[in-house]
């Protein structure tokens, strides 16, 4: 002991010098830092001279320039937001006074009951037009009919007194026929239409004219020429349109959207649940990694910004005017490009789980030349989603082709909603708001600010050439005609599913059983069912006169709503709010943020 304590004392001194040695070298080290970090700050001060009370440039309440650029956004999409409401109230006021000449603003239909001279009868459908006198709901009295000696009714035509008058599209406006024909003594008039389908007919001006006017499509209006010729006469009668709402249809469509969401939240959380596992040593010793990176498990995903949710609206708008003012053939064929690629990859991830599960001894990684290695299950994957995606491109027009459309579709969306995520409620909120604001101008308030064409509508019935446009759910109304679909658009279901996925993520984020929490995506889906119905009541009922509801209206207060309610109810809106934080104490940086997980930092680089 003794000569251990003298060892000790003798060093001492070497331990007292060291560690005196050890602190200049620190003090050195600071210095050179805080020398550094001044210089750069003055540098900075050269560049961005200070504003009086500041003394080294810095804003004059200290905001980070991440934090200026998210109040930035903010105000930029509370602007956005501020100026679709003053433009909704300022089109429904100005609304009641702009074309004068209209008289209602709903499709109605005719039945044209056509009496030959032989006493045979002939029934046609009719569109009325929006202005113009009424049909009422019992039979008009028998008028002759006489076609125009003008065949467009463009020019001063014959007396037609108290006759159905026919006149074909084309040469002038609709009103300018129509006051032709009643200057002639007609009593109603009937335009033969060169399109496919039947059309709602409007007129601009104050102009007003008393004769109803109607619709027909090109073989009636030829068969009805033919009656004229033969001194036929016909009788109006207002026809009771179907309800727009099948209630098979509807529940298919309902059932479809549900259980796209809810398999894209299962497949998403085994995903994280793949990424936050610790990997074993044998594991990757096996070899079979590429299987999951193959079928997306494991593979972090894309996360939505806020300023890409911000920016959503104006984004979305340029794709739909792009599409309006070159609807050409090719533009669709891109489009179709587009789906048919994202449906290959969406149809390979759900082929290859399938194969994966029966085959899991097959699941090797093997070398390809140009694609290098894979996993020899994703060869079949692929080769079975390509013949998939090429049987619906051959046989787009046969009447069971919107089956697979629906399955590709489900496919794909289900990919997305594995893939894309969102990093907090906030961001979330910003998106689904602005999708509803979108909604609502292109549907209800751009066919007042530039005529009553809506682009929207124009865009999705394909254009003059009816062009298709696979981003559809379908399913066929019973009782209709060939081709007579119920549809629900791909963006009403992956941007509620994308809120829907997060709420599954948020819920699970502590979870470390192999048994997955519920408690927010049942009453997340419930809500989501909620707004679907809504939709649906709003079609039936014709809320706003349209043919057709935005979705986005109903859904996002039921789904948003009801998640900031709840997350409230129990406690966890702030959280959910802001994203939870992490305190990026892992030294060896393996706490980076995985995309779309509730335990991430939503602020994180």
């Amino acid at each position: 002991s003794r000569v251990r304590a003298e060892r000790d004392r003798g060093l001492e001194p070497c331990m007292r010098i060291a560690q005196r040695r050890q602190s200049q070298r620190y003090s050195n080290a600071n210095e050179s830092h805080r020398s550094a970090l001044e210089d750069s700050a003055d540098a900075e001060h050269l560049r961005h001279p200070a504003r009086p009370g500041n003394s080294r440039g810095a804003s004059d309440d200290g905001e980070s320039p991440d934090t200026r650029r998210v109040k930035m956004v903010r105000r930029t999409a509370i602007c956005a937001i501020a100026a679709i409401v003053v433009l909704a109230t300022v089109t429904t006021v100005s609304g009641q006074t702009v074309d004068a000449c209209q008289t209602r603003s709903t499709p109605i239909g005719v039945s044209i009951t056509e009496t030959t001279a032989d006493g045979e009868s002939n029934t046609f459908l009719g569109l009325l037009a929006f202005f113009g006198g009424a049909v009422g709901e019992s039979e008009t009295a028998p008028m002759h009919l006489a076609v125009a000696s003008d065949k467009y009714g463009c020019k001063p035509i014959a007396q037609t007194a108290d006759k159905a008058v026919l006149v074909w599209r084309g040469g002038c406006t609709f009103g300018e026929k129509a006051a032709a024909v009643e200057a002639a003594g007609g009593a109603a008039m009937i335009v033969v239409t060169d399109e496919a389908e039947l059309t709602p007919m409007s007129c601009v001006g104050n102009s007003t004219v008393s004769i109803p006017v109607m619709q027909v499509l090109a073989q009636d209006g030829d068969q009805l020429k033919s009656g004229a010729a033969e001194g036929a006469s016909v009788t109006f009668k207002e026809l009771k349109l179907k309800g727009s709402v099948d209630l098979v249809a509807s529940f298919a469509l309902l059932v479809m959207a549900s259980l796209t969401i809810v398999f894209g939240a299962i497949w998403s959380l085994s995903d994280q649940g793949f990424l936050f596992k610790p990997k074993s040593d044998d594991d990757a010793s096996q070899g079979s990694g590429g299987g999951r990176e193959a079928s997306g498990g494991g593979i972090e995903g894309l996360e939505i910004t806020e300023m890409s949710a911000a920016y959503f609206v104006v984004f979305a708008s340029i794709v739909l005017l792009v599409i309006f003012f070159t609807m050409q053939h090719w533009v669709f064929l891109i489009i179709k490009g587009v789906f048919c690629f994202a449906a290959v990859q969406g149809l390979q991830a759900l082929f290859f789980a399938v194969f994966e599960s029966g085959f899991k001894a097959l699941s090797k990684d093997i070398d390809i030349p140009v694609f290098g290695t894979v996993n020899q299950l994703s060869v079949p994957s692929v080769a079975c989603a390509v013949v998939v995606v090429l049987v619906w491109l051959l046989n787009q027009d046969a009447t069971w082709a919107w089956m697979l459309q629906d399955i590709m579709g489900m496919s794909f969306l289900v990919n997305v909603l594995r893939l894309v995520h969102l990093p907090n409620l906030k961001v979330g909120a910003l998106l689904l708001v602005g999708a509803m604001c979108y909604d609502i101008f292109w549907v209800y308030i751009q066919p007042h600010l530039f005529g009553r064409e809506s682009v929207m509508v124009k865009v999705a019935k394909g254009g003059e050439q009816h062009e298709s446009l696979p981003m559809l759910f379908l399913f066929p109304r019973l009782g209709g005609n060939v081709g007579d679909f119920s549809m629900l658009g791909y963006g009403d279901v992956i941007l509620p599913g994308l809120l829907i996925v997060h709420n599954h993520l948020f819920d699970n984020r502590y979870n470390e059983s192999s048994k997955p929490r519920l408690a927010y995506l049942v009453p997340s889906i419930v809500a989501y069912v909620a707004g679907l119905l809504l939709t649906f009541l709003a079609l039936h009922l014709q809320v706003g006169g349209q043919g057709g509801q935005p979705a986005l209206c109903y859904l996002v207060p039921t789904v948003l709503g009801g998640t900031v309610a709840y997350a409230h109810f129990r406690g966890d809106l702030k959280e959910m709010w802001v994203g939870s934080q992490d305190d990026g104490t892992d030294p060896d940086g393996e706490g980076e943020r995985l995309i779309g997980t509730g335990s991430t930092n939503s602020s994180a680089v």
